[in-house]
Formats: structure tokens, sequence, C-alpha cells
């Protein structure tokens, strides 16, 4: 009898909304943030009372749980969190919107030749603040170089920039000018 009840007022709830125009699917919408969380929290919940009632299964429930979800078809970005928090590889924090930028710009191939200053510094500081040619401490007036030259179709993306002294860089900038 409930189950009848529970259809009927689905359906009666449809077609009022539908005679609305929807307006009230937007309404339930718009409040997705808050279905997360309640869903969150129920799970949340469901495991804490699963942990309390049988300790030495629950723990092969969650693992079996993590190898489930590592087959599911999830979005590499969705997941990627959730995979470190089970491997227990938090060392690496999540990066910053401004970070992620940072290391994905210039990787199309109508560059400026001009790499931006934070670049230059996160290059440096890959490299231990040392030059890639002489290994020589970099000075304040170090150079970033073009591993692929913009004009052989390299790009201004962090993977194929390096930072050299002055002097190895002019010398690499003479032997690409004589070839």
């Amino acid at each position: 009898m409930k189950l009848e009840l529970i259809v009927f007022g689905l359906t009666g709830f449809l077609l009022y909304n539908t005679y609305h125009d929807g307006i009230y699917t937007k309404m339930l919408k718009n409040y997705t943030k808050y279905y997360k969380m309640a869903t969150i929290a129920f799970v949340g919940f469901s495991l804490y009372l699963l942990m309390k009632k049988d300790p030495k299964n629950s723990r092969d429930f969650i693992k079996c749980a993590g190898n489930l979800v590592k087959y599911m078809p999830v979005d590499k970005s969705v997941s990627a969190p959730f995979f470190d928090m089970m491997s227990g590889n938090m060392s690496e924090p999540l990066m910053k919107p401004q970070m992620k930028r940072m290391l994905n710009s210039g990787g199309n191939i109508n560059n400026k030749r001009s790499v931006s200053e934070t670049k230059k510094k996160y290059v440096a500081s890959q490299q231990a603040w040392k030059c890639q040619h002489c290994g020589d401490m970099l000075e304040a007036t170090f150079e970033v170089d073009h591993v692929i030259d913009l004009q052989f179709g390299g790009s201004n993306n962090v993977d194929n920039l390096v930072a050299l002294c002055r002097n190895c860089h002019g010398k690499k900038t003479m032997q690409n000018h004589l070839k």
C-alpha cells in the first residue's frame, strides 16, 4: 500500500510540475549541493554503524569497496584525491588553481617568446636553482631556454623549459644560430 501511495504522489508531483512549466524541478536542482552533503552524511553514518557493529569485517568491506571504485568509469580529476587517500600518499596536497593554470599554460604552438617570471622561477626551483648545463648556482639574471625551440614547434609549457645561467644560454643560442 505504501509503494502505491509513493508512486501516486510522485506522479501527481510530476503532473503539477509539468503544468507549471517545470518550475519545481528547477527549484529542486538548485539544492544539489545539499543533496550531496546529505548523501555523504548518510554514507559516513552508515559506515560508522557498520564499523561499530562488526569491526573485523568492516575493514575488509572498505578495502573491497575501494578496489571496486578503482574499476568504475570515473574521470581522473574526480578520482585523484580519493585514490591518494586510499593509497596513503597524501604528501602532495591538492594544487591551487593558480598553480594548475601556470603549469598548463603555454601548450598551444602559436606562443609569444616571453615566459612569465612566475614560470621562470618555478622551472628554476624544479632544478634546485642550478643551471641545467653546467650545474652552477643560478644568479638573479638567469635565463629560461626552450628545449624544443618555438620555431620548431616547441611551446612555453614548463615541460619544454630549462633554466640556464647567462653564459650557457649565450653559448646555446650561438650554437643554434651557427647551424
